[in-house]
């Protein structure tokens, strides 16, 4: 059993197709500084609740440094951040692929950004259960 504030490799969203159909069939929510991507499937056997995919753009940041350095921050947040959101998936009885964006152009401090990783995780479930309550 994996610690609760793991991010372990099996999270890590890594297949083509499934990211593929994120992009273009999932639906979207904006915590500014942060977008998410997300698709909800239904549960399989020994696959993770959620598995994410966290992308930078280097239009915004040209140099790799930097965007590993907000890459990592936002991981973190993501870690510490991820156990109510993953009890709210369970409860729904859902797993779902999210592609989080970082959409500005300047750096910002990791308490803020696990703030910020709060709100989008509340406002994927909020437009998840609104999707859910119109089909």
């Amino acid at each position: 059993m994996n610690h609760p504030n793991s991010f372990p490799l099996a999270e890590h969203l890594k297949s083509k197709t499934i990211i593929d159909k994120v992009y273009n069939e999932g639906a979207s929510v904006t915590a500014y500084p942060l977008r998410a991507v997300f698709l909800t499937k239904p549960i399989k056997e020994k696959q993770p609740l959620a598995t994410i995919l966290i992308s930078v753009a280097k239009k915004r940041f040209r140099h790799a440094v930097d965007r590993n350095l907000v890459k990592r921050r936002l991981r973190e947040a993501y870690r510490l951040n991820k156990q109510p959101f993953i009890e709210e998936l369970e409860k729904s009885g859902k797993c779902m692929a999210i592609a989080i964006l970082y959409i500005d152009t300047k750096h910002n401090s990791t308490a803020f950004l696990k703030s910020k990783m709060k709100k989008l995780l509340g406002n994927i479930i909020e437009k998840e259960r609104k999707i859910c309550e119109n089909s």
